[in-house]
């Protein structure tokens, strides 16, 4: 159930429209960010459904653009989200691509939806009342770039130095390999900052082209430049008392670094098309997976734009300097996966993590999640198996001297993971065998043979 406005108030001579959903308890991960000529307004998502977009009045997300169709487009949301154009007169573009009628484009995190001259961005959030410091965020069960606990020595003075960054209104500059958690620890940042009350707002910078990048940073005016019919206020503006989040900041344009320099340096953002500045008072945390120090040298990054981010540094190290983490993420990916599957979580066996932390993870935090959430979608019984994971990926190999791995006979390999999972079985059981094959599937017989066989001692009979 969506309520069309929730708060409405002045902001520097514009009217600022929050509007958001009013069923209490439904899982809200992202909401929609809708900046027009003189509003701009949050939606949030729920779980799952499908979302109208134009001008009607009874549409889910009412735009009030003279260029929007009265049904223009449609957002559907589950696992993945979907922006689908209802045959609109003027059209819907997506990172300046026109969306055929019909057509169903996928949807991420920081991608910006230009309907007329109002924009959509989908944004993060992580819960929509309290302030998210680290302990809060831990308690919430939200995976923590050091998946939501205390962590190694290395991830605990990294959450210690933002939270005292976060007291203040220097700028932060976020970095680490791509997957590492990033967009979370800047969030954190923002809801453990006296700026929690603001703007939230996330843009990413390597998704929009030169020109769309500059209009959406700064904004522009009433014919400013083809198509700009309406004037409208840029994420600089939007972002007032707030935090702008710069996401891959290092695959800006060397003009909009300028620009962008100018900005930080003043204080005072002009419009596209525009000879009056505008006072913007907003707090800047900028990520980026580059070496900037790296780019600077060779000419693609701004020196002084990089001083200028770089108030504070945090580093976040990849997961395969934290391996004493991998268990712990693991099951709880494990137990998100299976509470939004509805499902009871699969046991994740010692000889899985095992296998697990002997990889180098390359793709991090994330690929890790990928990669736990193919094994519960694969495991149809109650503990995860080799089975279920990619092995080629997993198992060490020799390839880096181009000498083939050593051969692992199958029964070798096999023959540890099953035993484990028996004695994961007894303990579950109780020792009673009977159910512990059940359990795992197999006659009691075959059951009884394999304990033998693994030298497993007999458990006494369940009454």
């Amino acid at each position: 159930m969506w309520v069309d406005i929730l708060a409405r108030k002045t902001m520097r001579g514009r009217t600022t429209i929050v509007a958001t959903q009013t069923d209490e308890g439904e899982a809200v991960g992202a909401f929609l960010l809708v900046v027009g000529r003189d509003a701009y307004a949050t939606y949030n998502l729920p779980a799952s459904g499908t979302l109208t977009i134009g001008r009607g009045e009874t549409n889910a997300v009412r735009i009030d653009d003279p260029l929007a169709s009265r049904a223009h487009a449609c957002l559907h949301v589950g696992d993945e989200m979907y922006l689908e154009d209802l045959g609109s007169v003027n059209g819907t573009r997506i990172k300046e691509q026109l969306v055929a009628q019909g057509d169903r484009v996928p949807l991420s995190i920081g991608d910006t939806v230009q309907i007329g001259s109002t924009v959509l961005i989908v944004q993060r959030r992580t819960t929509t009342a309290e302030v998210m410091r680290p302990e809060t965020l831990r308690d919430e069960g939200v995976p923590l770039p050091d998946g939501g606990f205390k962590g190694g020595e290395a991830m605990q003075r990294v959450h210690a130095l933002a939270e005292r960054a976060a007291a203040g209104t220097i700028n932060v500059l976020i970095t680490g390999e791509t997957g590492v958690g990033k967009e979370l620890l800047a969030e954190a940042v923002h809801r453990a900052s006296p700026r929690r009350e603001g703007p939230y707002v996330c843009l990413n910078c390597a998704a929009l082209s030169e020109t769309l990048l500059e209009s959406e940073l700064f904004g522009h005016e009433r014919g400013a430049f083809t198509g700009a019919v309406q004037a409208k206020p840029g994420l600089l503006e939007t972002a007032a008392s707030g935090t702008l989040f710069l996401d891959e900041v290092g695959e800006l344009p060397l003009a909009t670094q300028a620009k962008l320099l100018r900005v930080i340096e003043t204080r005072q953002v002009t419009r596209l098309g525009s000879v009056r500045p505008r006072h913007i008072d907003v707090r800047f945390i900028a990520a980026t997976n580059r070496e900037l120090e790296a780019e600077v040298t060779r000419g693609a990054f701004r020196q002084d734009l990089y001083f200028r981010l770089n108030g504070i540094t945090l580093t976040i190290p990849p997961l395969r300097a934290r391996v004493g983490e991998i268990r712990h993420l693991a099951e709880t990916f494990v137990r998100q996966i299976c509470r939004d599957l509805g499902r009871a979580p699969p046991i994740v066996p010692s000889s899985i993590i095992t296998l697990l932390e002997s990889y180098a993870w390359p793709g991090n935090i994330r690929e890790l999640k990928n990669m736990v959430e193919r094994a519960v979608l694969l495991c149809a019984g109650p503990i995860i198996g080799e089975e279920h994971l990619p092995l080629d990926k997993l198992i060490p190999t020799s390839a880096s001297n181009g000498t083939p791995p050593p051969r692992v006979e199958t029964q070798e390999l096999a023959a540890p993971t099953e035993r484990d999972r028996i004695m994961t079985a007894l303990a579950a059981c109780a020792g009673n065998q009977s159910r512990a094959a059940k359990l795992l599937g197999m006659p009691r017989r075959t059951f009884v043979s394999k304990l033998d066989t693994y030298q497993i001692p007999r458990p006494k009979k369940s009454l």
